[in-house]
């Protein structure tokens, strides 16, 4: 085929330029048409999502730029430009045009940029995958220098990222481009006033899988898990905080209850010492009765002795005076001991109940220890499970 059946003739020119008025925001990712008549731009239509103002009316084209070389070299091309040339990456066409002598007059040309797989589809699939999330997320997709793409969720979104937003060394997305590896971290509120789980993955050229063009990123709200994981710690130190408590209780029940046993042991203890008494006293009285006895003999016999028996009845007189107030003592101490005896026993009594309320407060106590000790490892896994969601 003669390569002139690959020029168009210059009458074409206005059809061309009403189709490409056409379609300039109707193909996806938009697109840049030009008319070039010598060197000279001297139409443009460009799209509303994409135009390069480099190629502007009246400026000139370089002898390197594809439509002088289809020009030169008569025939259609076609060229991928790299992102080094413009910024970004482009895919254009250039197609020589000519006169009625077939000589060359210009060329018209379309630029489009060059988008990834991922770039093309994401408007189709971010708002899908955004929602897939209980707490939202927000999808976005950069270039090599720049946000280029974003996606809210109904539940959440980043106020502080929009299109053209650019990159600085301290964005996730900006630390994939230079390291080449995906990048996932955890941020707490006071970047994005919630706390938030960011993942950013690197996105190779699908030409060359060795070339980074772009990255995809993802950031997931983390406020729920936040919320849990704040409570799960608070139950943790109040929890720990009542089992310090629970500790000084139980060694005070501990403590009582030792007490407790002491005092049970003293009264027992004081219990056989009035026994004792008791046996003493009895002895006391039975000697009272018999010194009153011996002293009523003698105050007989001193009688029937007359004169000679008058000093030794006075000295029986004595006797029966000592042995009677013994006997009025020994009544006071018994009375006295009845009365200690039965406050002991009551003591006793409230002692043996105190005893055993003491030993099954101790008890008790230490199974509200055991249970508080329970769940503080139930906290403890409960914020374990806060910081992996």
């Amino acid at each position: 085929m003669d390569q002139t059946d690959k020029m168009l003739h210059i009458k074409y020119v206005d059809a061309l330029k009403m189709i490409a008025a056409l379609e300039v925001n109707v193909i996806p990712g938009g697109a840049v048409f030009l008319f070039i008549e010598g060197r000279t731009i001297k139409w443009k239509s460009a799209s509303k999502t994409f135009d390069l103002p480099i190629f502007s009316v009246g400026s000139d084209l370089k002898e390197t730029s594809i439509a002088v070389r289809a020009m030169n070299e008569r025939r259609v091309l076609s060229e991928k430009v790299p992102r080094s040339a413009y910024g970004m990456r482009l895919t254009t066409v250039a197609i020589p045009l000519v006169d009625d002598a077939e000589t060359i007059v210009g060329a018209f040309s379309v630029v489009l940029p060059r988008l990834h797989p991922i770039a093309s589809g994401f408007s189709e699939f971010a708002p899908i995958i955004v929602e897939l999330f209980p707490e939202g997320a927000f999808l976005y997709m950069s270039d090599l220098t720049k946000i280029a793409y974003i996606q809210s969720s109904r539940k959440f979104t980043l106020s502080g990222m929009a299109v053209g937003y650019e990159l600085k060394e301290t964005d996730i997305a900006y630390k994939t481009i230079h390291s080449g590896t995906i990048q996932i971290v955890e941020l707490g509120s006071e970047r994005y006033g919630v706390p938030v789980y960011i993942a950013n993955y690197p996105v190779y050229d699908e030409e060359n899988g060795n070339v980074i063009v772009a990255t995809l990123g993802v950031v997931i709200p983390k406020a729920h898990a936040a919320n849990l994981k704040d409570m799960s710690g608070n139950l943790s130190n109040n929890l720990a905080g009542i089992s310090t408590a629970i500790e000084h209780l139980a060694k005070s029940a501990a403590t009582i209850n030792e007490n407790e046993q002491d005092l049970y042991k003293y009264v027992q203890y004081v219990t056989t010492a009035i026994d004792k008494i008791n046996t003493i006293t009895e002895f006391i009285s039975s000697v009272s009765n018999q010194s009153n006895m011996l002293g009523l003999n003698a105050a007989i016999e001193a009688a029937r002795a007359g004169e000679m028996g008058r000093g030794f009845a006075v000295v029986a007189e004595e006797i029966r005076k000592l042995a009677t107030q013994s006997g009025e003592t020994v009544s006071q101490i018994k009375a006295l001991t009845r009365d200690i005896k039965k406050n002991v026993s009551e003591v006793d009594k409230r002692s043996s109940t105190s005893l055993t309320t003491s030993q099954e407060q101790a008890a008790a106590t230490q199974e509200i220890s055991a249970s508080i000790e329970e769940l503080i490892h139930l906290a403890e896994r409960l914020n374990t499970l806060a910081q992996e969601l």
